[in-house]
């Protein structure tokens, strides 16, 4: 099993270009369902509030599905989740899961809160860009000392949806 850690370490330390990967979601998604070891700590206005095991959470919702639809007890079906190890198309559906509630939630209109983490604390909310028309240099032709010759062409840009990000300095950092 890797530990999550390491697969940070592993991913980040051979790093050479930051592109999305989605090998490398997976990867850190099936660790972090799978790693009891992980845990993160939550922070609050204040500090420090508490840990948070994403591995434990996977398992306590997963045996909790199977102790209702298979009509066992709760703990044999925690015993059944102890030593689970995720797989491949099982993270993968996670990650997937993951973005669209993201993309779902911040349709609604409200700022999402990541979460207050040791020196973060991130929030989202989707906006509305208008359209708008830009000029870009385009090359028309050549000069007669042979340099190229550029006129503005304007370009329209529709309207879209983007995310602002709000991440001010957290209190308990300050």
């Amino acid at each position: 099993m890797e530990t999550v850690k390491d697969l940070i370490q592993e991913i980040s330390g051979g790093l050479s270009q930051k592109s999305a990967s989605r090998k490398d979601e997976i990867r850190v998604m099936g660790a972090m369902l799978s790693d009891p070891t992980y845990t993160v700590s939550i922070y609050g206005k204040n500090g420090p509030e508490g840990e948070y095991c994403p591995c434990e959470d996977f398992r306590g919702m997963c045996s909790s599905v199977i102790s209702t639809v298979a009509r066992v007890s709760t703990a044999e079906a925690q015993a059944m989740m102890d030593d689970y190890q995720v797989k491949k198309s099982e993270a993968g559906s996670m990650v997937n899961m993951s973005k669209e509630f993201i993309n779902t939630y911040l349709a609604t209109g409200r700022k999402i809160n990541l979460g207050g983490r040791v020196d973060s604390d991130i929030s989202l909310k989707q906006k509305d860009v208008p359209a708008t028309t830009r000029t870009y240099p385009q090359k028309v032709g050549v000069n007669e000392d042979g340099s190229p010759r550029y006129a503005k062409n304007p370009t329209t840009i529709p309207a879209h949806k983007s995310i602002r990000v709000h991440a001010p300095c957290p209190s308990w950092v300050k």
